[in-house]
């Protein structure tokens, strides 16, 4: 195979400083010129050297969307006031983590450092302030969301993974309890692994993974088939779960599944628990708690994909299927009323008391159904920090719709912008994994990421590790690899089961030591993602620089040699180490 010649020089930039300034948000007829975020040598040239404009050919302009969203021209004074731990580097990586404000910081330490807060579980004077904040702030999250505090209920965790355990495992329980000893799951392709591990808690592999949403529509709407996994039996109880966003490609998913699951009568018994990790980071969740009746019973989310800090994680219930979880078995802390260690033993359980005191569904006492599935102390400092980080957020971006149309433009200038580029022989540089096309524009059906593999020329994979590393030796903060969503991205990749097989018998794994490309084919993908903080430049520098990268360097290279060197054969069809210096045609060593 032979080797690439389609990089940039890096060895000589490895050691040098970034420039500290920021580029300012500027209209893109205006701007000409982006300042330099590197300092280099007298005869190179850089990616960061080019005009803006002269992306502008790779854009699809006939699809370009405006970007002139609510806070777009107030969005420079934003970056340089609140986010000046941002100006080394172009971060792309806010499905991970989106960056927090300066000003959430500042207030929550200002916070600290005027109140004397104590462990809420005691009844002092600086215990009440904390309880009083933690129950203040708890209704605010829930207002935030659109979620009407009177039917649902918020339990915070210490992320997304945490809550879905905590459904999980309440559902292992119950179901020990009943007849059939165990429950059905199911759960969409696109999952986290954090979804897909519930599996394991079921009894008999009574488990099934819907390979696509037409699987999903058929279940729904098909008469049971008892011969199938795809189907529980009849009213055993059963968890349906998918993401609202795939954390993969950033495709959004149905919001009417729950509503559906609930509708269906063969269905009794069925709940759904909704990963909103991804798709809460830019869109109003009102959309998915704004009908009680017809929200999910059970929705995970992490806060810290929303603000940036602190990192919490959160559980949202609707309280008619709160039952479900008040029947755990695990308790400690403050989560019991009252327990019997010597002697018989047994105890009284706050969220089964908060169930059923009442005796009318739906209605709970004043403590709620938190206060029993909330295990220890609470992280209250940081629940105190999500306070000023929900105000903060509010008073910079106004609200998550104007979040949702400014990242869903810029998204779309990304994606058309990849799209568009070309090598000299007309070949595309990227495969974009999308499952349908026109997605890119349509904030209810795609949200602002782009998973994408380069290639060469000939259209060999570029590896996904090497294409990171020389991203971020460029100062563009990416993520590469497998992203925790083995079904979305064996998917994508177009893998057979025995393709898997044969990759984890070659020593695959996840994670950054894995194999990038094996027998040809991808193993993971590069994934680009925006937030409510990205500009057009920095999407423009992203465009420019893997321009420069990855088609100037190949084609100034191919028309000056047609010369290849051939790399070894044997199982694996991996990308060469040497890249080839655009500026004096020297081969030089980098990272493969």
């Amino acid at each position: 195979m032979g080797r690439p010649s389609i990089f940039v020089r890096l060895s000589e930039r490895r050691h040098r400083k970034r420039s500290a300034s920021f580029h300012g948000n500027h209209d893109l007829k205006q701007a000409t010129t982006l300042a330099p975020a590197l300092t280099h040598g007298p005869h190179e040239k850089s990616w960061i050297h080019r005009p803006i404009d002269s992306i502008s050919s790779v854009i699809h302009r006939d699809h370009q969307p405006a970007v002139l969203d609510p806070y777009e021209k107030s969005l420079e004074l934003i970056r340089e006031k609140e986010y000046p731990h941002m100006r080394n580097g172009t971060y792309l990586d806010h499905s991970g983590t989106t960056i927090y404000a300066a000003s959430t910081i500042s207030r929550f330490s200002n916070k600290m450092l005027t109140n004397l807060y104590g462990n809420p579980h005691s009844t002092n004077a600086p215990a009440k302030l904390s309880g009083d904040m933690v129950d203040s702030i708890r209704l605010k999250a829930l207002r935030f969301l659109g979620a009407d505090p009177s039917h649902f209920d918020l339990i915070f965790t210490a992320n997304a993974t945490a809550a879905i355990k905590l459904v999980a495992d309440s559902f292992r329980d119950l179901a020990e309890q009943a007849r059939s000893g165990s429950f059905w799951y199911g759960y969409h392709r696109d999952s986290h692994t954090s979804l897909v591990g519930v599996r394991e808690l079921t009894a008999n592999g009574e488990h099934y993974c819907f390979a696509n949403d037409l699987e999903v529509e058929s279940w729904l709407a098909a008469d049971q088939d008892t011969g199938s996994r795809r189907f529980k039996k009849n009213s055993s109880l059963g968890l349906f779960a998918y993401p609202g966003q795939s954390n993969l490609t950033g495709r959004r998913l149905p919001l009417s599944w729950p509503g559906r699951v609930r509708g269906e009568r063969k269905l009794q018994g069925t709940y759904t628990l909704f990963d909103a990790a991804a798709l809460a980071m830019t869109s109003d969740m009102s959309r998915v708690f704004s009908d009680p009746s017809a929200a999910p019973d059970f929705v995970c989310l992490s806060f810290y994909k929303i603000f940036g800090f602190p990192d919490l994680g959160g559980l949202v219930v609707r309280k008619d299927s709160g039952h479900i979880l008040a029947l755990r078995k695990y308790f400690g802390g403050g989560t019991v009323s009252l327990v019997s260690t010597i002697g018989a033993a047994w105890h009284i359980s706050k969220a089964l008391e908060q169930t059923t005191s009442n005796g009318t569904t739906g209605e709970h006492a004043t403590g709620g159904l938190h206060e029993g599935l909330e295990d220890g102390t609470l992280p209250f400092h940081s629940i105190i920090a999500l306070g000023e980080a929900i105000d903060v957020h509010c008073d910079l971006y106004g609200s998550m719709g104007n979040i949702s149309k400014h990242t869903t433009a810029l998204v779309r200038r990304l994606y058309d912008g990849m799209k568009g580029m070309r090598y000299g022989n007309a070949h595309p540089v990227f495969r974009i994994y999308e499952d349908e096309e026109d997605g890119y524009g349509d904030a209810t059906r795609q949200g602002a990421t782009v998973a994408f593999n380069v290639q060469k020329p000939d259209g060999a994979f570029v590896s996904y590790s090497h294409v990171e590393s020389l991203a971020n030796e460029n100062g563009f903060y990416i993520r590469s690899g497998g992203v925790c969503n083995p079904g979305g991205v064996f998917t994508a990749l177009q893998y057979e089961p025995w393709q898997l097989n044969r990759a984890r018998s070659a020593g695959h794994h996840c994670g950054p030591q894995g194999l990038g490309v094996i027998n040809e084919l991808p193993t993971g993908v590069v994934r680009a993602s925006l937030g409510a903080m990205s500009t057009v430049q920095e999407v423009d520098r992203f465009l420019s620089f893997l321009r420069e990268a990855f088609v100037v360097g190949h084609d100034s290279v191919a028309a000056r040699s047609s010369s290849s060197t051939t790399g070894s054969g044997g199982v694996f069809s991996r990308v060469d180490s040497a890249t080839t210096d655009m500026s004096d045609g020297a081969v030089l060593s980098a990272a493969a």
